[in-house]
């Protein structure tokens, strides 16, 4: 059980190495995904990344640690199964002009998870929103 979808956004002209560099600036989250309170990174091996979350929205409040997989400058793949999640597992791919994101979402807490099945198509519309504005701001695109 648990919640799956997938988004993906159009940036005609724009290389996978800048889209793949947008989404895996993971300390700049805060600016862009929405209600991200920070995002730190703890530890970096190679190409995988811990990373220290903080999301939260009026009385929400969630901090958890991921795992950020990165094959530059295709793939993005970030993984957890601390705080609140049973499973988290969100895969960006990156191409000429072309982001999308799949994601599958299983929490511990049966009411926060009717609660995110609620909010997910919210969620999924701004954060397409939040990536174009970032790519926009970074970009001019």
């Amino acid at each position: 059980m648990g919640l799956s979808g997938r988004f993906a956004v159009d940036f005609p002209g724009l290389a996978a190495d800048d889209l793949f560099a947008i989404a895996s600036d993971i300390e700049s989250y805060p600016s862009f995904i929405p209600w991200c309170r920070s995002a730190r990174v703890l530890e970096t091996d190679g190409n995988v990344r811990q990373v220290e979350n903080h999301f939260g929205a009026g009385p929400m409040d969630m901090r958890f640690v991921t795992r950020a997989q990165a094959d530059p400058p295709q793939t993005l793949a970030i993984t957890s199964e601390d705080g609140p999640f049973r499973s988290f597992r969100l895969d960006w791919t990156f191409r000429e002009g072309h982001v999308e994101a799949r994601y599958h979402i299983s929490l511990r807490s049966p009411l926060l998870q009717g609660l995110a099945a609620f909010a997910m198509p919210e969620v999924e519309r701004r954060i397409v929103s939040q990536f174009r504005q970032r790519v926009a701001d970074l970009h001019g695109v």
